[in-house]
């Protein structure tokens, strides 16, 4: 859920420096980018997009971040790191214009390289805690998908980046460390990033996407960077300074965004289940192919790629057992309906989303009179009538709601239909568990609550519609006591008409 928007109700100074911040930050980073990309203003504007204005941008979008920290006090431990990290790099960006992008003999590594390398360490403590502040007990498989995606996409950037850069650098330990320094650091930001795309269960939503892209586009702009100055292989220019600046006008955004939203437990099926380890499986095949395509032999290559393929295998075959066997678990085996078990979670579930427009209903439904039948006819045709009135209470509820059977003869309903139609589900639901024939007669009582205008929780709610019920069967118990007809708008008319018992008992 989204937090209030921090825009809101601002005082007219805070306004106006808003208003300048998003003309420095967004026109800055499109007049840098049509002059780099397209040659808008020609050779006079080189020096203003290469030093004062890029430097401006970059110290704009950490004065937004340190603005978003002062607005959204929730977010505020996560978005002052943040905000401290772009500074850092734009100081480092300030540094560079005014010492060493004139000099003829730039010193390596300078005070610019300590500002530029400072801002990972904050923006990874400013991520970290953002997902603390949004997370809110998220399935353990989420957790897991997260690690195994951010240390696939670490496997791959060392890959094909980490050791392209090592194998061609040269220089003195310092230099040779500053230098493998950044792809280290582009490499853990993009784990980073891919880990908590997935946290999120793949969907980010918008606030996060904006973050999580800025991130992305500042490590993409340094790899470039990085090769091209070590290779040559990237083609040279300015093309990759715009880039560095969409990354911070994407994180700048952040300002002018509502709360980072809440990243929620899922209930992941089946393929969404296998995305993470299948895809991230596969290419640690495919690094391995890579490692070991000059071998005299791929025999080795063959047997371990095999290997992983069966794992995914039975990856898949555990979870479709695991599915299976979680469903007999919640499932009562007599009326096929759920157990008490099931009806909690799904209770749960349903209560958290619950709302005045979107109301839940829960009934208890207890059995009168099966005792009764049970010990006249036999557990075994008890068994059978609990059978054929689970069956009718399940279409009898049809598509407003489920059916539970929570033990003995008591049974549960949750109705999760419009509102206007709960009554009507409720009496067809208690209509569904009465039964008479020869020698016999079974009827319900039922009490209901509904979820938040009578009850608060699934704990209150349980409650009162126990209490509810029971006082409803004392009611009865009473009135048939004093000869009393029992209240007929309590119980609905038009019970179902059993023959007499198959078995000969009582006969």
């Amino acid at each position: 859920m989204q937090t209030t928007h921090p825009t809101a109700a601002l005082p007219q100074a805070q306004r106006l420096l808003r208003a300048a911040l998003a003309t420095l930050l967004f026109g800055g980073t499109a007049l840098i980018a049509l002059h780099d990309w397209l040659g808008l203003g020609g050779a006079g504007l080189d020096r203003v997009a290469g030093g004062e204005l890029y430097d401006a941008v970059v110290l704009a979008a950490g004065v937004a971040c340190l603005l978003r920290a002062r607005a959204v006090r929730a977010e505020r431990g996560a978005w002052l790191p943040i905000g401290a990290a772009i500074l850092a790099w734009g100081a480092g960006e300030v540094y560079w214009t005014a010492y060493i992008l004139d000099a003829s003999e730039p010193p390596y590594p300078s005070p610019a390289d300590a500002l530029y390398l400072a801002f990972y360490p904050l923006a990874f403590a400013g991520i970290a805690a953002l997902v603390r502040a949004r997370a809110r007990e998220i399935d353990w498989r989420l957790w897991t998908d997260g690690a195994i995606a951010a240390l696939g996409t670490a496997a791959l950037g060392t890959a094909f980046v980490f050791d392209f850069v090592a194998d061609r650098t040269g220089g003195t330990s310092l230099e040779v460390a500053t230098t493998l320094a950044y792809p280290l650091g582009d490499i853990a930001m993009l784990a980073t990033v891919v880990g908590t795309i997935a946290l999120t269960g793949w969907r980010p939503g918008r606030t996060w996407s904006l973050l999580l892209a800025g991130m992305a586009a500042m490590v993409v702009a340094d790899i470039a960077y990085s090769v091209q100055g070590t290779s040559g292989v990237v083609p040279p220019g300015n093309w990759i300074d715009p880039i560095y600046l969409i990354s911070a006008a994407c994180v700048g955004s952040m300002l002018w965004q509502p709360g980072a939203a809440s990243i929620e437990p899922a209930r992941l099926g089946d393929r969404r289940e296998l995305m993470v380890p299948a895809i991230f499986a596969a290419v640690m095949i495919g690094l391995f192919a890579m490692q070991y395509t000059s071998a005299t032999s791929g025999l080795t290559t063959l047997l371990w790629a095999t290997t992983m393929l069966a794992v995914i295998v039975r990856l898949g075959v555990s979870v479709r057992e695991n599915r299976a066997l979680l469903e007999q678990v919640q499932t009562d085996p007599l009326t096929g309906l759920g157990n008490r078990g099931r009806m909690q979670v799904d209770l749960e579930r349903l209560a958290a989303a619950a709302d005045a427009e979107h109301p839940v209903t829960l009934l208890f439904l207890d059995l009168n009179g099966f005792k009764a039948y049970n010990d006249h006819f036999g557990h075994p045709e008890g068994d059978e009538l609990l059978a054929e009135l689970g069956h009718a209470l399940r279409e009898g509820v049809g598509a407003d709601g489920t059916a539970y059977r929570i033990g003995g003869d008591e049974f549960c309903v949750l109705l999760s239909c419009p509102g206007s139609r709960h009554d009507a589900a409720a009496r067809r639901s208690a209509s569904a568990l009465s039964a008479h024939g020869a020698g016999f007669d079974v009827s319900t009582s039922w009490g209901a609550a509904r979820i938040p205008a009578e009850a608060a929780d699934p704990a209150e709610a349980l409650r009162l519609a126990d209490l509810r019920m029971y006082a409803q069967k004392e009611s009865r118990r009473v009135a048939r006591d004093v000869g009393v007809p029992a209240d007929v708008d309590q119980v609905p008319p038009g019970v179902k008409v059993r023959p007499w018992p198959r078995t000969t008992q009582g006969a």
